[in-house]
């Protein structure tokens, strides 16, 4: 009998999968992944499935998921996202060394785990490049370095005091007035705001600093946009964002161009082939392009629910297009029940 064990969190990909089950009679039980006797709870309830939309902004989900994670597999409990899927998330360096294992078109990317090999790899570079920390979503904690002597005060303090992964309160400005613009209640926009300064303080004062590396990307120019495909199994979708206004950057922006006609299909076969070669149930590939050449920035499992809601449709692997409204959510419930 199918038990399914569900890790929710309000506006992730549970919402979905609750109403998924509810609407197929499938048993399910919502669960804290954080507890400290979920083992015993995914035991006691005898969960054959586990299902966890894991929070970029959680510095405690980010900490313990993969433990919670290898301990269900360990209990042969079908797990998402599962270990293919899941071992890089949030972790750029990762995916780095992972792209560049299976050949993919990833974009020139170098790391340094010691300051002397990093000042000296400055001196013999065209500049400006992009400098990211391993964590960060949205665009956060990644900067563009114009000339030698910003990239190596970066480099000093990367050595030293480093820099906080999660970004300030104020930090996005634009996009956090944006998402608060859809708010229409005033004392719902105040709830929402304290709470989120109350736990932006926290998820500061319990995170690590980033030190003791440097990881840069080359600079790609005339990029007015990049484009996320999302693969999920046997389908694919996608968007393209256009950068902020006098920004380099891409994610976050906003300004989204939901027509499937303006997607480039290379990117949709890369995607496949690409998500085929990692084995993982879904996967997000951010691109831009060197030239005329695709390229991937970097991946990630999690993304944001709605956003993809007005997506005209989704292709094949045989990549067809089929048109009309649909629910990624339960292609991934349906695909993790059908393996």
């Amino acid at each position: 009998m199918i038990k399914i064990a569900i890790h929710h969190r309000q506006g992730s990909f549970s919402d979905r999968w609750i109403i998924y089950c509810k609407e197929n009679n499938i048993f399910y039980v919502l669960v804290n992944c954080l507890d400290t006797d979920i083992i015993s709870q995914l035991e006691s309830n005898k969960i054959t499935h586990l299902l966890w939309h894991v929070n970029h902004s959680s510095v405690n989900e980010l900490m313990i998921f993969s433990s919670i994670l290898n301990a269900a597999d360990n209990m042969n409990i079908k797990t998402f996202p599962n270990f293919n899927t899941r071992w890089h998330f949030d972790d750029k360096i990762a995916q780095k060394y992972l792209l560049e294992s299976i050949g993919a078109p990833f974009v020139e990317s170098v790391v340094f785990y010691d300051i002397k090999t990093a000042k000296n790899h400055i001196k013999k570079i065209n500049f400006p490049i992009v400098a990211k920390l391993k964590r960060g979503a949205g665009a956060s904690n990644v900067e563009l370095l114009k000339d030698r002597k910003e990239a190596r005060k970066y480099i000093i303090q990367m050595f030293n005091t480093g820099k906080k992964s999660i970004p300030n309160t104020f930090e996005n400005y634009e996009q956090k007035l944006r998402v608060a613009k859809k708010i229409k209640n005033p004392l719902q926009l105040f709830k929402k705001t304290i709470n989120y300064i109350f736990k932006n303080k926290r998820e500061q004062l319990i995170s690590n600093q980033e030190k003791g590396y440097v990881y840069f990307q080359k600079f790609l120019t005339e990029n007015a946009f990049d484009t996320r495909i999302i693969v999920i199994g046997e389908i694919a979708f996608g968007i393209i964002r256009h950068n902020r206004k006098n920004d380099f950057r891409a994610s976050g922006s906003g300004i989204i161009d939901y027509y499937s006609s303006n997607i480039d299909i290379k990117l949709i076969e890369i995607a496949f082939e690409t998500s085929q070669k990692l084995k993982t149930q879904t996967i997000a590939f951010d691109f831009i392009y060197d030239n005329k050449t695709p390229k991937i920035i970097e991946i990630s499992f999690g993304y944001t629910v709605t956003i993809y809601d007005a997506c005209e449709g989704y292709w094949k692997k045989d990549l067809s297009f089929i048109k009309g409204s649909f629910n990624p959510q339960n292609f991934m419930i349906e695909n993790l029940l059908n393996n």
